[in-house]
C-alpha cells in the first residue's frame, strides 16, 4: 500500500505542478514579478552574481537576473522579497536563495505525517 501511495505522490508530483523545476534549481528563460525591493545596474553581471547577491542579503527570498542590453546598457539583478511562481520570460534569469532551497529539501526528505498520509490515500482510486 506504501507504495502505491509513493506512486501517487512521484505521479502528483510530475504531472499536476505547473512549476517548470525544483527548488535550487536556476530556471533560464523564466521571471518572476512582484516583492521587488531593490534592483542592482551590474557592468559586467552574471546570474550567478545575482544569486550570490540575493543570498548575502538576509530579507531577498529569491532574484531574477536581466541581460545587458534587454531593459538597459548594463545588466540587472531584482531582488526579491518572496517567492513568487515563475513566469515565462525570455533570456531572464530567476532561482531562490539558498536558505529557501534548504527548507525545501529539508521539507522534502521528511516523513509525511499520518494526516499527510491520509489525505494522499484519498486521492488514490479505489478502497484504502
Amino acid at each position: 500500500m506504501l507504495t502505491r501511495l509513493a506512486l501517487a505522490i512521484i505521479f502528483t508530483l510530475g504531472t499536476a505542478s505547473a512549476m517548470p523545476a525544483q527548488a535550487g534549481d536556476v530556471l533560464t528563460g523564466w521571471t518572476r514579478t512582484g516583492s521587488v525591493y531593490q534592483r542592482l545596474s551590474l557592468m559586467q553581471g552574471t546570474p550567478a552574481m545575482c544569486a550570490a547577491l540575493c543570498d548575502d542579503d538576509g530579507q531577498c527570498r529569491s532574484w531574477v537576473w536581466t541581460p545587458a542590453g534587454l531593459e538597459d546598457v548594463d545588466s540587472r539583478c531584482a531582488l526579491l522579497a518572496s517567492t513568487p511562481t515563475p513566469q515565462r520570460a525570455p533570456q531572464r534569469v530567476t532561482g531562490l536563495a539558498s536558505d529557501i532551497t534548504a527548507q525545501i529539501e529539508a521539507a522534502a526528505e521528511r516523513t509525511p505525517s499520518a494526516r499527510e498520509i491520509s489525505a494522499l490515500q484519498a486521492t488514490l482510486p479505489g478502497q484504502h
